[in-house]
């Protein structure tokens, strides 16, 4: 009896997202996503798989994250999108999702390195929020001469023009750094 309610309930993730999981066939991977019964993979070298939550080929490496508040974490960034308090169309451009960033050392005896595209990713937006705090915070300070606000704006459209290299990753154009104008 058991066993027909467990064939009856759907597969549920294992793995929460940005747990690295071993394939026997792929190799290593990160989860990245989720969609209905499945988990999407990232292995190495970019190759983006679909694996079914009930395949028993995958065993994580590490932690195993947590499904159910990734669960959670995806309903209420759908919730809040649908009504329009985020503005998901802002940020990483689609076909970045899923992807790695290497980063391959000169040296030969040191280990190269894989980031997801989307840890990296959130890292870039996060300076980008804080630069717009810290500009909010110069312009409102009273007791700071006009002289020292528009010289420490200064630095900050120049930061903004050093951040330019990463508006490749934005899939909206609002989104973009803007740094100092040549005209």
């Amino acid at each position: 009896m058991a066993e027909s309610a467990s064939a009856s309930t759907p597969a549920r993730p294992h793995f929460g997202v940005g747990s690295i999981v071993r394939h026997l066939q792929f190799g290593t991977g990160r989860v990245v996503a989720y969609e209905p019964g499945q988990y999407v993979v990232v292995f190495k070298g970019g190759d983006t798989r679909r694996v079914a939550f009930s395949y028993d080929g995958l065993e994580a490496e590490g932690a195993k994250g947590d499904p159910e508040l990734d669960r959670i974490r995806q309903a209420v960034s759908l919730a809040l999108g649908e009504q329009g308090w985020i503005d998901v169309d802002l940020e990483l451009g689609r076909r970045w999702v899923g992807g790695t960033l290497k980063l391959i050392p000169g040296k030969s005896e040191t280990q190269p390195k894989d980031i997801p595209i989307e840890v990296f990713f959130k890292k870039i937006v996060g300076l980008r929020d804080r630069l717009r705090v810290l500009e909010q915070k110069i312009n409102s300070q009273p007791e700071l001469p006009a002289e020292a606000k528009l010289e420490l704006q200064g630095y900050i459209t120049r930061c903004y023009g050093s951040l330019t290299t990463f508006n490749v990753l934005f899939s909206a154009k609002g989104s973009l750094f803007e740094g100092q104008s040549t005209e």
